[in-house]
């Protein structure tokens, strides 16, 4: 890639959640294999579980909101897979598409379009995917699971 070309690159944060990864395990090489089609995945795809401290520091912003504490259960019932992502497509803005590209948060919504969120989510809280909402919400949340990948100086990953 150029220097040109890389300090246009976005990063987004995704993570396929525990509910695919317990209740729909059969459909994670399926899921890996269309993002993949669409996204450049920068780090090794390796299962990990969140403790209950971590998953109530990654979901911070969310503490006193009604659902905090069935979110931080959720997230530390099983394995999640998070991911560095970038579009393939330099045009589009990565954390857009990622979030386009999983669907709304919400269940009933996600079903009446093609997206992840619609084929593979059950629920508000059970709906597969995060994905970050901001460059600065990327920074801080590929930093929470990947503290050396944005210590690269030459490069400007959210210009």
């Amino acid at each position: 890639m150029s220097n040109a070309a890389a300090l246009k690159q976005v990063y987004t944060l995704a993570i396929i959640k525990p509910d695919i990864l317990i209740k729909k395990k059969q459909s994670v090489d399926t899921i890996l294999q269309s993002i993949g089609e669409r996204f450049t995945i920068h780090n090794d795809i390796k299962p990990i579980n969140l403790s209950v401290t971590q998953a109530e520091q990654f979901y911070n912003d969310h503490r006193g909101k009604f659902f905090f504490e069935r979110l931080v259960c959720f997230m530390t019932r099983g394995p999640i897979v998070p991911l560095i992502l970038t579009e393939k497509n330099n045009d589009k803005n990565t954390i857009t598409s990622w979030r386009e590209f999983i669907g709304p948060t919400h269940a009933e919504n996600a079903r009446k379009i093609e997206c992840l969120r619609g084929k593979y989510g059950s629920s508000d809280t059970w709906n597969g995917f995060h994905g970050s909402g901001s460059n600065d919400e990327a920074t801080q949340e590929i930093n929470f699971f990947f503290p050396t990948f944005l210590n690269d100086t030459t490069v400007d990953h959210f210009k």
